[in-house]
């Protein structure tokens, strides 16, 4: 099954993700998705992406190079974090831009 495009709200939050630059490295950064893992699903290929909400910004080195998230996931989480605490850091950020905007 195909996954639909993401709606204009999705891309919005995707790029408010993004630009708060690689959590690593804070280098530019694009979004991982977290993978919809233990709903029947399994955890491998790009169908099984999780929802537009649940990404986190990570650069292309740390996104897909020799030493990241795709590529070797026990140790980029065991020195980073895991995806999950990652994204609720992320989504805590995000909810203090959206709040700071707010005021303004």
């Amino acid at each position: 099954m195909k996954k639909k495009p993401p709606t204009k709200a999705e891309r919005e939050h995707m790029s408010r993700v993004a630009s708060l630059g690689c959590w690593v490295c804070s280098q530019p950064a694009q979004v991982h998705h977290i993978r919809n893992k233990g709903k029947g699903f399994g955890n491998v290929g790009i169908g099984n992406r999780g929802s537009h909400y649940d990404t986190i910004p990570l650069c292309m080195s740390h996104h897909t190079g020799n030493f990241s998230i795709h590529n070797r996931k026990k140790e980029f989480e065991a020195k980073y974090g895991t995806e999950h605490e990652i994204l609720q850091k992320v989504k805590e950020r995000i909810k203090q831009w959206k709040e700071i905007v707010d005021i303004f």
